[in-house]
């Protein structure tokens, strides 16, 4: 479910972003990095992270720009632009968190390090926010005014295709709370329908350590009677 009737190729990502980012900001923002067991578990949350950017920059580069820019050429450049910015910062980020665990910084050195470290991810945060609302804004409304909801389908049929089983699981680890009920159960009703049921059962595991008790029930039941209808 979107804002717009319209079909949605990047929503539900978006919403998963939103969320894992500010979760790693609280996390940066209120970690000891003299403790070399906090900022271990903050490059493992930052690796998580990455692994999603990366990889939903490289469906849209893969997929959604492409099939835009051969109708509306020199529409994709900014945001492929923006992609490569971020993945640099990205990787800065990364050396930042390896040198602080490296280096056996301590006491007031290590939190000046932790504390530079997260002023440069508060710039990711920041660039991921606006890069997702210009995308919303405006490559979204692109494709709506070139692609019928048909063609938008078929170019997230080639997206979901090319997400490896694992990476979808961490995926529905942000995305599902980050929805709106109606949302949440438009996503799980499809995977219902059209998943191998394992797999289906392995979202539904990752559904039950995320969502609330009643957000549980109210969704099961609404699955349960698509099923039954």
């Amino acid at each position: 479910m979107n804002q717009s009737p319209r079909v949605s190729l990047i929503t539900t990502p978006h919403k998963g972003i939103r969320n894992f980012l500010a979760q790693l900001s609280l996390q940066a923002g209120s970690i000891d990095y003299s403790s070399r067991e906090a900022v271990a578990e903050l490059k493992q949350r930052f690796e998580e992270v990455g692994l999603l950017l990366e990889e939903h920059a490289a469906s849209e580069n893969n997929f959604i720009l492409p099939a835009l820019e051969a109708r509306v050429p020199g529409s994709a450049a900014h945001d492929e632009a923006d992609h490569e910015e971020l993945h640099q910062l990205q990787d800065s980020l990364l050396a930042q968190l390896n040198h602080i665990l490296d280096s056996g910084a301590a006491g007031e050195e290590a939190q000046q390090l932790g504390y530079a470290f997260y002023q440069g991810l508060s710039r990711l945060h920041a660039g991921h926010l606006e890069h997702m609302l210009e995308e919303e804004t405006g490559t979204q409304v692109l494709m709506w005014q070139h692609f019928t909801d048909e063609e938008m389908m078929q170019v997230h049929g080639q997206v979901i295709r090319s997400i490896a089983p694992n990476v979808m699981l961490t995926w529905m680890k942000y995305i599902l709370p980050a929805q709106a009920p109606a949302e949440r159960l438009q996503l799980l009703g499809g995977l219902q329908a059209n998943a191998p049921e394992p797999f289906f059962r392995q979202v539904m595991e990752v559904a039950k350590g995320v969502l609330s008790t009643p957000e549980l029930t109210w969704l099961e039941k609404k699955l349960s009677a698509v099923v039954a209808g």
